[in-house]
């Protein structure tokens, strides 16, 4: 949340890419539960990684967002839309939603990953679908560690580059 501790972590050793993976705490580990965290935690996050991206150079950020953020929204299931939108989560995607106006507005390179469900599982096998999530099943599910991968894949490739692909397994 602090500018200056970025800056910091960037004169250590100055990245590449940067790869984000933050989410805003819950009062208990229901993905429904209150935040506890400023409801703009990711958002004002990622403008202090992008305004020191600018500053030393960095060609770009992969961050980790969800399923149903930004053009996947309208290829979410209704239902999940619906919960989603009506639930402690709305404020989460608020939150995402405006991270991805402000990385785009920035003009930085970026990725936006977007996995379905997450899940512990040992699948590895990713399916990549359009930024919009057309076609994604409802129950559809990635794993951790194929999510982990991913995220390091497109942070070494330039194949994704300035786009929101949606994962799942």
């Amino acid at each position: 949340m602090n500018l200056d501790d970025v800056r910091a972590a960037f004169n250590t050793d100055k990245p590449d890419v940067v790869i984000v993976t933050l989410n805003a705490p819950r009062a208990s580990d229901s993905p429904f539960a209150a935040a506890i965290s400023p409801p703009r935690l990711m958002a004002d996050c990622n403008a202090n990684v992008v305004a020191a991206m600018k500053e030393f150079g960095v060609r770009k950020t992969v961050i980790l967002q969800a399923f149903g953020v930004g053009a996947s929204w309208t290829n979410l299931h209704i239902l999940l839309r619906l919960l989603m939108k009506t639930s402690n989560m709305s404020h989460q995607y608020d939150d995402h939603n405006e991270t991805e106006r402000e990385v785009l507005a920035s003009g930085v390179g970026y990725v936006f990953v977007r996995p379905s469900r997450l899940v512990e599982t040992d699948e590895t096998a990713i399916k990549v679908w359009p930024d919009d999530g057309k076609g994604v099943p409802m129950v559809a599910s990635t794993s951790r560690i194929s999510v982990a991968r991913y995220l390091v894949d497109v942070a070494e490739s330039d194949e994704w580059d300035n786009t929101a692909p949606v994962i799942t397994n």
